[in-house]
Order: C-alpha cells, then sequence, then structure tokens
C-alpha cells in the first residue's frame, strides 16, 4: 500500500517546469520539499513565483466573472514561465482579489495542467506522477471523516470538470465567498494516491467510490470512499500528509511496476 517508490518510476522523461506562486500555506502537513533533489529524481525543476503576480489583479467580480479573470491570470504566469504544472496559495486571494482560485484549477487541470491549490507541491509532484503513469485527471482531495471499516469521506473544491457527471457552481466553503464546484463523480473503480515530500513514500491504493453527498459544512465536492481496515488506519495513525489525489480507475499495480 505504501512502498518506497524507485527512481527510474519517479523520473521524467522529459524535463518540465513547475510553478509555485506563493510558498505553501501554513496548515499544510509535510509541505516542504528539497528543490534540487526534485529536479534530480523527477527531473522537474519547481520556480517560485511571487503571489503578487495574482493578488496584483486586485478585487475582482464576486461572482464568475471573477473567476474567470483569476484563472485567465493564471493562465498567463502559465504561459509566461512556460510551465507544465502549477501550484497555488489561493487562500492569499481571499482578502485581495475577493474571490478564489478554485474555477482557475479546475480549468487548468480540465486543460491537461496539473495544478494544486495551497501552494502544495507534493500534492503537484503526486498530480505530475499520476498524469505520466496513467493519464488520469487529478481531484485533489482531503480527508474529512473516518470510519475503521475503511469507509472515509473526502472533500475539496477544485475538482475537474472531466471527471463529473453533473455539477454546479457555489461559494467557497472556508469564506463563503467566490465561486467554488459541486460536482458528483460517477461511482465506481479509482486510485488513492500520495508522494510524500522527500519521495520516500508513496501511496498507491486500490478503492471504491460508493457514492456522493452534499453538506453545507465542508468543502463542496463530497465524496464517499470504500477501501479496508487498513487504509483506515494509515489515515489516522501515519499519513504522507492531509491532501491526497483521487483518479479515475484502479491503477495502484502501474505505480509499482
Amino acid at each position: 500500500m505504501v512502498f518506497k517508490p524507485s527512481n527510474r518510476k519517479l523520473y521524467n522523461a522529459q524535463p518540465m517546469r513547475l510553478g509555485v506562486v506563493g510558498k505553501p500555506s501554513d496548515w499544510l502537513i509535510a509541505s516542504t520539499v528539497d528543490y534540487r533533489e526534485v529536479k534530480e529524481r523527477m527531473n522537474l525543476e519547481l520556480v517560485d513565483i511571487p503571489i503578487e503576480e495574482m493578488t496584483s489583479l486586485g478585487e475582482v467580480d464576486p461572482g464568475m466573472a471573477g473567476a474567470e479573470a483569476v484563472y485567465q491570470r493564471l493562465k498567463e504566469i502559465v504561459l509566461r514561465y512556460d510551465l507544465q504544472g502549477v501550484t497555488l496559495r489561493c487562500f492569499d486571494l481571499l482578502k485581495t482579489v475577493k474571490n478564489t482560485g478554485c474555477i482557475a484549477l479546475s480549468k487548468l487541470n480540465d486543460e491537461g495542467i496539473p495544478a494544486a491549490c495551497e501552494g502544495d507541491i507534493p500534492t503537484l509532484l503526486t498530480m505530475m506522477l499520476c498524469k505520466r503513469i496513467t493519464g488520469e485527471l487529478c481531484f485533489q482531495v482531503n480527508p474529512a471523516r473516518i470510519n475503521a471499516d475503511g469507509e472515509m469521506l473526502f472533500a475539496h473544491c477544485t475538482l475537474p470538470l472531466g471527471m463529473t457527471v453533473k455539477h454546479e457552481y457555489t461559494t467557497h466553503f472556508e469564506s463563503g465567498i467566490g465561486v467554488a464546484i459541486h460536482g458528483e463523480l460517477p461511482t465506481g473503480d479509482y486510485t488513492l494516491v500520495k508522494l510524500s515530500g522527500d519521495m520516500n513514500r508513496l501511496l498507491a491504493v486500490d478503492v471504491t467510490l460508493e457514492r456522493c453527498q452534499y453538506e453545507p459544512n465542508l468543502c463542496r465536492t463530497q465524496v464517499w470512499i470504500k477501501a479496508t481496515p487498513e487504509v483506515s488506519n494509515y489515515f489516522l495513525t501515519d499519513p504522507i500528509a492531509n491532501h491526497h489525489v483521487l483518479i479515475r480507475g484502479h491503477h495502484a499495480k502501474e505505480f509499482r511496476n
């Protein structure tokens, strides 16, 4: 379930540039990485970009027009810096831009540019690995409830619309402002993945998405996952971090082989 990945498995055939727009959010667990080691082991160059390149946008419309403006600015940064992936310290936008990065990150992911929120670098590295190995879209998720029998609720707001069977727009959970996505995913086979910041631990486990729900007191897209008691115990005792990545299909063996 959790294993040490080989450098061969991590290494990207072509060099790529990943943008870190703002530093990782202060509350993240295990979010730091060694930039030089990432370059050596994954052939990925991390490029620091000041958050001011986003916040200088100023206050925008609080609805979809503003969310689209955030997307356009982030897409400009991706093109200007020649990035193949990006992570954004999105909570800084709430007080300055008065909208969220949820739509921007969702759209970039749908366009094939892995995009993580909260400045989370290990999650972005996980997304890059998932894309190379499986080609699947990635949904960055947080555990919200964990039952000892292996049933777990995951939630987040930056779901790629390409993973949904239907969706609607609502407000960002923590702030109540801007635009976030409440999406419903098809039930069935998925894989839960997470690479640690030091790249020495990799979780890749096949799971089943049983149902979707919606409660107002959680991040807007909410899915119940069925795994094993071993997976529940991992989250309760020794998780790699808080954010994990959910992809369609059973691919756990592909990360090992």
